[in-house]
């Protein structure tokens, strides 16, 4: 919702400070307005969103003056990554907290998610900043992301690191759970549906309890190791010899070349050999153009695993199958690949509900055939595509992308062991490992 830049004095969401011989220090008064400005800046950008927040919405929100905000704060934008990175504090210090009452490893982690969950539920707006809305932003969005994701991995992994030893997660599951996690967060933020989150700890226990078997060592030992080489291959939406292929061609190319931000249509016209005018009649703008680049990629790698699954004795050798070859495409065209899991979070808001759909449109037809799942039900189709969004979204992302072949076990195994138990799940794997000679 656009806002004027001209507003009207908005009513302080906290009371003015003690002035006078009785009233707080220097010090306490820097960090009292440090707080009122997070807060507002969390107000704020629940209202208007963090494109139409200015500083005169934030520091009348917040109660201080313009001098104040800018003796904490360069501009806007600094203020709203330094409210991030409270939200994440406050989130990782309230599940530790809740683990520390405790007793008992199962029940610690039980009490750890649901305080996760119930906060979200109960108070949505710092949550959803993070988890929403600094997707918007662009520059800042990935790397925030993958700092956040790391911090609650290492909180995730060192739970795991003091499970009983027959609990046996495998490799990667830390990050795999805290990506899952953190999609059933968003999607319940983008449908507005934060409240059901009350009901979910036990489900999304569940399907972290899906990971757990003594098998899961296995895992490091039944695939390849090392990658097979996976030869560059051309996009077949770009090779079409028409107008519109080559403008997304150009938009492409401009993109890795110069980045998102800078390009106008005019530039992606003339690369094209076009004219601006021609250009409209194909896409409203870049935007549109680019966006356009990830469907057509999407579909070309959905349309790449139908045969593995077609072709497949069972749906879990399918699923292995599909995986794998939904790999091998993603490898063969690395430039596309940069495309929809790094040049995405330059295009701003527009990319929000867009961010996963490589790994969403491959999960929901991995799963229409499959059964249904054992465990954590409602939660594990948008679990399972964040699991393997953020595994595939760390090697682009770390430029590991001739590794991404070694983590297909892992992918399936992510995506099998809620619905067939991680038993059956790896037990597919080997199969499918056997007749290759790499055991």
């Amino acid at each position: 919702m656009g806002v004027s830049r001209t507003i009207e004095p908005l009513a302080p969401l906290y009371r003015r400070l003690p002035r006078g011989p009785y009233g707080m220090d220097r010090v306490d008064v820097e960090r009292n307005q440090r707080t009122r400005l997070y807060g507002a800046m969390i107000e704020s950008v629940s209202q208007w969103g963090y494109h139409d927040t200015t500083v005169a919405h934030v520091i009348g929100l917040a109660g201080v003056s313009r001098r104040a905000f800018y003796e904490q704060f360069a501009n806007k934008e600094q203020c709203f990554l330094e409210t991030y990175d409270v939200v994440m504090a406050e989130a990782r210090k309230r599940m530790l907290a809740a683990w520390a009452r405790e007793r008992g490893w199962v029940n610690r982690l039980h009490a750890a998610c649901k305080a996760l969950l119930d906060e979200v539920a109960a108070s949505p707006k710092g949550p959803r900043l993070v988890l929403v809305d600094a997707l918007g932003i662009p520059g800042k969005a990935r790397e925030r992301l993958q700092l956040g994701g790391f911090a609650f991995e290492r909180l995730v992994a060192g739970a795991f690191r003091t499970a009983p030893e027959e609990m046996g997660f495998p490799k990667l599951t830390s990050r795999a759970v805290v990506g899952g996690v953190r999609h059933v967060l968003f999607m319940h933020m983008l449908e507005q549906r934060e409240r059901d989150l009350h009901t979910l700890s036990d489900e999304v226990l569940e399907w972290i309890w899906s990971y757990r078997t003594p098998a899961a060592a296995q895992l490091g030992l039944i695939g390849p190791a090392r990658p097979r080489h996976v030869p560059p291959a051309p996009a077949s939406f770009l090779a079409r010899d028409d107008r519109r292929a080559r403008l997304l061609g150009a938009v492409v190319h401009l993109t890795l070349d110069s980045g998102y931000n800078s390009l106008t249509d005019a530039q992606i016209a003339q690369f094209a050999g076009t004219s601006t005018e021609a250009f409209h009649r194909h896409f409203a703008n870049k935007q549109e153009c680019f966006l356009t680049v990830l469907d057509e990629f999407v579909q070309e790698a959905v349309d790449s695993v139908r045969p593995s699954l077609q072709n497949a004795g069972s749906w879990p050798e399918g699923v292995h199958r599909a995986i794998a070859a939904f790999v091998e495409h993603l490898v063969a065209h690395q430039a596309l690949l940069r495309i929809a899991f790094i040049d995405l979070f330059e295009v701003g808001p527009a990319m929000i509900d867009r961010m996963t759909r490589p790994v969403e449109a491959l999960t929901k037809l991995l799963v229409e055939e499959g059964p249904a799942p054992q465990r954590g039900p409602a939660v594990a189709l948008q679990a399972v595509t964040g699991a393997v969004w953020v595994m595939i979204a760390t090697y682009v992302a770390n430029d590991r992308l001739r590794l991404l072949p070694l983590v297909v076990d892992q992918l399936a195994f992510t995506v099998l062991a809620p619905y067939v138990g991680p038993k059956a799940a790896i037990e597919t794997i080997a199969g499918a490992r056997r007749p290759l000679g790499v055991l």
